[in-house]
């Protein structure tokens, strides 16, 4: 996944990175936003906008909530936006003349991402560990070391943090709610617990405030707390087949799919499809290539 910049006149810059949501004048005319890759950025600015003082915004594709088609042009692949930007999503600003410097050292490819997995009383630890297993693969097996995960509780006020017990054998995590706006992507494991989290307002709250433009993803029924937290409604959704039919209920389209991808909500079915969701995420942040060499080395053929 590679950065995009957008070069816009300062003088609109000034006015529109103050609202909530960027609204590109191309929107109107065309139906996209008009973005390049880093190293096209200054041939396209000297192309169509050398007569203007011009800012360069540096967007998180990660943030995005709406498609993003990259096509190709005569001045190599540029990708367009197809929809309004969220400023959560403009990660850093600059002067043509800053980019102009910066650019041989800006990253190009996107890295760091920041995963966070809820864990509770009552999870399907399977849920769990089949999305964390080939996501945490990113960095132990070298593809971003600058990638991280952390599993934290997702109850508030349980003592030591104890998420799960069984068998002998306890799961204690350091933190318990942490704020979720420190997190890109947040999954959401299911098992019978989540029947009494469901009906918990806090914990819907909680998870409403994840930035609603970033990527929340379920494993079987841990959908009906992403439900729960508004996060379904109007999407093709799945989960265990056991609780298919609540889906509705938040006003999602139910489906028996392995995994379901709506954009920034991506849900998977019963337990073993969480290893599918994993290498899913895998496969949209780092590339078909890096996802098929996580799944060879954790011989999963899915």
């Amino acid at each position: 996944m590679r950065w995009l910049f957008h070069a816009l006149p300062s003088a609109v810059a000034r006015e529109a990175l103050g609202d909530e949501r960027y609204v590109a004048e191309s929107l109107s005319r065309e139906g996209f936003v008009h973005c390049s890759f880093r190293d096209v950025l200054l041939a396209s600015v000297q192309a169509y906008m050398a007569d203007v003082e011009v800012t360069v915004l540096q967007i998180d594709p990660r943030r995005l909530d709406v498609p993003v088609v990259v096509v190709e042009t005569p001045r190599g692949p540029m990708p367009h936006v197809h929809g309004t930007i969220p400023r959560d999503a403009v990660a850093a600003t600059f002067s043509l003349a800053e980019f102009a410097r910066l650019e041989p050292s800006l990253p190009d490819r996107v890295t760091g991402t920041r995963f966070g997995f809820l864990a509770f009383e009552g999870m399907t630890l399977l849920d769990l560990v089949g999305a964390y297993d080939p996501i945490a693969r990113i960095a132990s097996m070298g593809f971003d070391r600058s990638a991280s995960c952390e599993i934290f509780l997702a109850e508030d006020g349980r003592g030591a943090n104890r998420a799960w017990d069984e068998g002998g054998a306890e799961l204690v995590t350091r933190r318990a709610r942490p704020p979720l706006a420190e997190f890109d992507v947040v999954v959401v494991p299911g098992g019978p617990g989540t029947r009494t989290l469901e009906r918990d307002p806090s914990l819907a709250a909680w998870l409403r405030s994840f930035p609603p433009n970033r990527l929340i993803a379920s494993v079987c029924t841990g959908a009906l707390l992403v439900g729960a937290a508004g996060r379904l409604r109007g999407k093709r959704a799945t989960t265990h087949r056991s609780a298919l039919e609540r889906l509705p209920e938040y006003g999602a389209t139910a489906v028996r799919e392995r995994v379901v991808d709506e954009g920034q909500v991506v849900t998977a079915g019963g337990v073993t499809s969480g290893i599918d969701l994993g290498l899913a995420i895998v496969k949209r942040l780092e590339g078909q290539e890096v996802a098929d060499k996580i799944a060879t080395q954790m011989e999963w053929q899915g």
